[in-house]
């Protein structure tokens, strides 16, 4: 450090003498164009080829087609994660994938369009700084002498190795509004560190109130497991709650005869959204972690929302089934078409963002569009697009 100072203090005074200011170069290296930290961009087509990308521009398979499509990518660690059928690892960047969880989550309900369900990248979810890995099952879990009412959760502390995977029965039954246990089917993280998960309910409380027709929302703090602070609690809101309960406004249920939807969760800062797989309810937006929610104007009818992201917390995007790309317009809170670059017609599944660190400090970031008609990418966040990489992908991280 001190010898890289003084030569870097020596090029400063001869650069006032001689008229040229900076210190860009070292050795002969440009640092404007020389990157200190590089990303890795994964993304998978309909066919189950894994691809691999460092510019997101060029690919490399990693892995060939097995005629499973991918329904999420996660990466833990040095390990990749790869839901399909099951839930997938490899220790050796895709060169090998083995069962990593036998119990993943399968959904056999369909939008309005016929399409299936099943693909969600909000299945399962990476928190480095908790060192775990939560992901969706759908084993129902009931411990001898009933201490704990259980979620479906699992998670892994080792980058979701096999034998690493537990249930999360750390849940506070104070704030409950139904009985246990329930479907976990998405996740998402908050700014503030705020980890949220969506449930499907899956029994009557005592008094009928609340039945499997309604969605359960949560909220976990922190890691530990048997910590009181530490637990998931529940925000489920309104009349559907405990009796005398009726306070928040719930998301509309997953099963009625005119508007049936099927919500997926992702952020925007600290505020919780939710979006409709099925098609007809769109999004909703939740300021108090699940307990009242909102409906946002300005996506399409009857069309089915399929991804959601807020790449740096700098924009809020979603993903719809053949309508394209919408943004949030924070001035009049609500969504609007932005489809600079994107085909007609767009099927967009999956978004990912990435940045590159070069040696000056400068940071250059990217968004990338999972499509029916390829990889897109974008640089200025999400204003504009080029299609980079063709292809019919569902899934990129």
């Amino acid at each position: 450090m001190q010898k890289s100072y003084l030569y870097c203090k020596l090029v400063l005074i001869a650069a006032v003498v001689t008229g040229f200011y900076g210190c860009k170069r070292v050795n002969g290296i440009n640092n404007n164009t020389v990157i200190e930290t590089p990303y890795s961009l994964y993304f998978s087509d309909t066919s189950g080829i894994l691809y691999n990308s460092n510019d997101g521009i060029n690919r490399v398979t990693i892995f060939p087609a097995d005629g499973s499509p991918s329904r999420a990518i996660c990466i833990s660690g040095n390990n990749i994660l790869w839901a399909k059928k099951l839930l997938l690892y490899s220790l050796n960047n895709g060169k090998a994938f083995n069962h990593a969880f036998d119990s993943l989550q399968s959904i056999t309900r369909t939008a309005c369009n016929g399409l299936l369900l099943n693909h969600n990248q909000s299945m399962i979810i990476d928190i480095p700084d908790w060192n775990r890995v939560f992901t969706v099952t759908g084993v129902v879990h009931n411990p001898p002498g009933g201490v704990y009412d259980y979620l479906g959760v699992e998670y892994s502390n080792n980058h979701g190795v096999p034998g690493s995977w537990a249930c999360d029965g750390s849940y506070d039954t104070n704030g409950r509004v139904g009985y246990m246990p329930v479907n976990m089917i998405s996740y998402t993280r908050l700014s503030n560190g705020v980890l949220a998960g969506l449930a499907l309910n899956r029994n009557l409380n005592s008094s009928g109130v609340l039945d499997t027709i309604h969605f359960r929302n949560f909220y976990k703090t922190c890691p530990a497991y048997d910590d009181y602070n530490c637990r998931w609690f529940e925000t489920t809101g309104s009349g559907i709650g405990a009796p005398g309960d009726t306070t928040g406004v719930p998301l509309p249920p997953n099963r009625t005869d005119t508007m049936p939807g099927f919500f997926t969760l992702g952020h925007y800062n600290n505020r919780l959204i939710a979006i409709d797989q099925m098609c007809y309810n769109g999004a909703w937006y939740s300021d108090d972690t699940g307990r009242t929610w909102s409906k946002y104007p300005g996506l399409p009818a009857n069309i089915p929302l399929l991804c959601i992201a807020s790449p740096f917390e700098q924009v809020c995007l979603i993903g719809t089934y053949g309508a394209g790309l919408y943004i949030l317009n924070v001035n009049t809170q609500s969504f609007q078409q932005n489809n600079n670059g994107l085909g007609k017609n767009l099927i967009v599944r999956s978004i990912a963002f990435k940045e590159n660190i070069y040696k000056n400090g400068v940071k250059k970031r990217y968004i990338y569009l999972a499509t029916s008609n390829g990889i897109y990418q974008s640089s200025d966040d999400g204003i504009n697009w080029v299609m980079t990489i063709p292809g019919n992908y569902v899934s990129v991280y």
